[in-house]
């Protein structure tokens, strides 16, 4: 199973969005620190997969957490690569 996919943790995630937006934002950075393969390997498109991580790029540098900009980065490139290798 899929931790990323559990529809009521997404649900509560969705709901902390709306109230607590830099709660959701390091929530999110979290999961993705705890399973980036899930992240590279979801099924989701890459195109939509780097846009929200540019919304939390973005976030991160708004507050000057560099590191945590650093890892974002760092999985950006590995979606993107994981997107340019040819199928075997």
């Amino acid at each position: 199973m899929n931790p990323l996919r559990d529809e009521e943790m997404i649900r509560a995630m969705l709901e902390i969005r709306k109230t607590d937006p830099d709660v959701f934002m390091t929530m999110v950075l979290d999961a993705l620190k705890k399973y980036p393969e899930l992240a590279v390997d979801d099924e989701a498109p890459n195109s939509a997969k780097i846009k929200a991580l540019e919304s939390l790029l973005k976030h991160f540098e708004g507050i000057e957490e560099y590191e945590n900009c650093s890892f974002i980065v760092d999985l950006k490139q590995k979606i993107t690569t994981c997107q340019n290798k040819p199928n075997t």
